[in-house]
């Protein structure tokens, strides 16, 4: 894939730099890669357990702790639209390894916070080297594996993305029981530092087309109208009403903003920050409008199910994430199989509709249990839906340039990730907002938490929709 970017630059004039280190193992590289990502997503979610500490360390109240994830947040938001043209002018390696590098830092000041302040100003820190970080993970793979093997890779990629929720609640749990909460930060040290060597000595380097100046204009168009909207619907998320200031507000600069860099980007003879040419492609848009309503349904797996071991089956946080293992094996016996399947002619609108099948039937076993309590029919759903956010989400990241040349896969990646950040805070404040209506209020019990699984499964029916529109072959570019 590096030479046929290579190629296809010279083409046009603007020829890429070459890559002087020898050619590295695929494989290889999707495990450096798939390392940085778990660390990062594992942050995320020890961090969700942390909440409760931080309240009684610093003596502040939950809506003031909230902000040590809303920051994140709203950091990471704001700079993913300049992945593409980061990537394209530093080359992606280098530009994972600087991400890295401020994820690192930020870790490290997070851990020696000293106030709630001072904790919030450096989950931003992290927040930015956070950002890049999962598209470029992708963009570097399709560079190294090319299209005979990205299934494979890309299945991998996607493993992280799966695991790491259901192992951070526990990871986290016994940090902090055994520790206290600023090992959930100090835990990333060791682990970026090594994946930074590891990434240094094994990702290759290669640049794409020379692009121009980056687009300010559209990058604070894009990336302030994302964390504006974003803002709006972390604090409906909150139990906030939709017409108070704190949610009208940003959520109307958000859409002001972006109404704006649309308008902007159809005028201009050139791509903005986000390429929405790339919508004319069938596979791309299906891809990505998967990529924004799968958040919906994977919220309903990773938030609802824990909740409710807690509340419906009087389990503590440790207990419900040890049950969510079972979870995790499900994902592993997976993506053990389906990276093959996907580089062997499969059909990838098969897979994606297998897998929200899957998750359906795991969602509906939820949905009409009379009892909290840990059976091995609530086990035996929670390996279905596993191995079935396996099969939805890893063909998706390989579609998504079934038909698009080499050139464009930065800003595809670039686009897809925005997507899938909107659709992350959606999909939060939806189910937030069911859980408060049908669940805190009722009082928590089984049947309180069965029509929100309900709701959960019409997400991913309407997830159903778009993968309708898949191609049922592999790639058209070679």
């Amino acid at each position: 894939m590096s030479e046929e970017i290579s190629t296809t630059s010279a083409k046009e004039g603007a020829p890429a730099e070459p890559d002087p280190q020898p050619e590295r193992s695929p494989v290889v590289v999707a495990l450096v890669l798939a390392l940085g990502a778990f660390v990062a997503l594992l942050d995320t979610t020890i961090v969700g357990v942390a909440m409760h500490s931080f309240t009684e360390y610093f003596g502040v109240g939950l809506a003031d702790a909230q902000w040590a994830s809303t920051a994140y947040l709203l950091a990471m938001s704001s700079v993913i639209p300049a992945t593409g043209w980061a990537a394209q002018r530093f080359g992606a390696a280098h530009t994972w390894i600087a991400s890295l590098s401020v994820f690192l830092v930020g870790s490290l000041l997070c851990g020696i916070a000293w106030s709630m302040g001072s904790l919030i100003a450096f989950r931003v820190v992290q927040g930015l080297g956070a950002s890049m970080l999962f598209p470029l993970m992708r963009i570097i793979v399709v560079e190294v594996a090319g299209r005979a093997q990205m299934g494979r890779m890309m299945t991998m990629m996607a493993l992280p993305l799966l695991v790491a929720p259901v192992l951070g609640p526990v990871l986290g749990g016994t940090l902090i029981q055994e520790f206290s909460w600023r090992w959930a930060f100090f835990l990333n040290v060791p682990i970026v530092l090594a994946v930074v060597v590891l990434s240094a000595r094994n990702l290759p380097n290669t640049k794409g087309e020379v692009p121009g100046r980056l687009d300010v204009a559209g990058l604070l168009t894009m990336g302030g109208g994302l964390v504006a909207l974003i803002l709006g619907f972390s604090n409906l998320a909150k139990g906030t009403a939709v017409t108070s200031p704190p949610v009208f507000l940003p959520a109307a600069i958000g859409v002001a903003l972006l109404a704006a860099h649309g308008i902007r980007a159809a005028r201009s003879l050139t791509p903005g920050v986000v390429d929405f040419s790339l919508f004319r492609d069938r596979a791309f848009t299906a891809s990505t409008s998967i990529t924004l309503l799968n958040n919906f349904g994977l919220y309903g797996v990773v938030v609802l199910v824990p909740l409710f071991f807690q509340q419906a089956g009087g389990k503590g946080p440790l207990g419900a994430g040890t049950i969510m293992v079972a979870q995790g094996l499900g994902t592993a016996v997976a993506v053990l199989l389906v990276g093959r399947v996907i580089d062997t002619k499969s059909n990838p609108r098969a897979l994606v509709l297998c897998g929200l099948l899957l998750v359906a039937a795991g969602l509906t076993t939820f949905a009409v249990a009379a009892t909290g309590e840990v059976s091995v029919l609530l086990l035996a759903a929670l390996f279905a839906q596993g191995i079935g956010l396996a099969l939805a989400s890893s063909p998706v990241m390989v579609t998504l340039y079934h038909s698009l040349p080499a050139t464009s896969v930065p800003a595809a990646t670039t686009a897809n990730a925005v997507s899938q950040q909107l659709g992350g805070a959606v999909g939060t404040a939806t189910i937030a907002l069911l859980l408060q209506h049908y669940v805190y209020v009722a009082g928590g019990a089984a049947a309180d938490f069965g029509t929100v699984f309900w709701w959960a499964l019409l997400f991913v029916g309407l997830t159903a929709v778009p993968a309708l529109f898949l191609p049922p072959g592999t790639s058209k570019q070679a």
